[in-house]
């Protein structure tokens, strides 16, 4: 047996539950040049000094600075279990990518979702867990299983908080959708989209047809102002705002 595949075998199960945690689960859903990326950095949704982690295939996170804390990243599977285990002992705020070799495949995701489940703890700090390309990995639009799907199902109680990035909702696991409380929407890329949405969430449509990408602001005015709908439970709880998606800062729907 490969020395990691039984390492990931022998990882132990998360501790201390603790169901007092809310649900905090959020996707981010738009189309490309929509500024999905964009509002995982700003919107705060990933609170500032906070401790977070990324599945990070394209390099989104990995050598920047996060909300002011750099975010140290490793193609190492043996590196990234260390790692993350270390910063979980410590108790402090950290940023830590794992950008897989293989890009982004399922096979990949449950490995990252395997280390970050054993490290999960219900009366530690919340650990915010990032997955950009979400649907590359999860080829069903079903239930999402193994330790990915057990992140969102079971992961709160545990003080695990899942932001799932990706283009289309009718592309990913109904488990990733179904178990996220807060939706950030941007410019979806076609009518069809648009109407998945609005089913989902009880939104006009037109509202979600007349959002209008950074791409395309940056044609039209210069500058990557995306707009976007921020959408939380309860009947009518919807932001609907701008923001510019390099410095972060609040701009006219205009």
């Amino acid at each position: 047996m490969n020395p990691m595949n039984k390492a990931l075998q022998s990882l132990p199960n998360p501790v201390n539950a603790n169901p007092s945690h809310d649900a905090e689960h959020t996707v981010y859903i738009a189309g490309t040049g929509g500024g999905k990326t964009s509002a995982v950095k700003f919107m705060g949704l990933v609170p500032k000094g906070s401790q977070a982690v990324f599945f990070d295939p394209y390099s989104n996170y990995s050598g920047a600075k996060f909300q002011g804390q750099m975010c140290h990243g490793t193609a190492s599977r043996s590196q990234f279990l260390k790692a993350l285990i270390i910063e979980r002992k410590r108790g402090a705020a950290f940023k830590l990518a794992y950008v897989p070799p293989n890009g982004a495949t399922s096979e990949e995701l449950e490995f990252f979702a395997s280390v970050v489940w054993a490290v999960g703890n219900g009366r530690a700090s919340k650990l915010h867990v990032i997955i950009e390309e979400l649907a590359s990995c999860a080829e069903t639009s079903g239930k999402l299983k193994g330790r990915a799907g057990e992140l969102l199902r079971g992961g709160r109680q545990y003080g695990l908080v899942v932001h799932s990035v990706f283009q289309r909702g009718q592309e990913v696991p109904k488990t990733v959708t179904d178990q996220s409380s807060t939706w950030w929407i941007g410019a979806v890329n076609s009518q069809n989209d648009a109407q998945w949405l609005a089913a989902r969430r009880g939104i006009d449509v037109s509202v979600i047809t007349g959002l209008v990408s950074a791409k395309v602001n940056k044609t039209r005015i210069g500058e990557p102002v995306a707009h976007y709908l921020l959408v939380r439970d309860g009947i009518g709880n919807v932001k609907h705002a701008a923001f510019h998606c390099a410095t972060g800062a609040p701009r006219a729907l205009k």
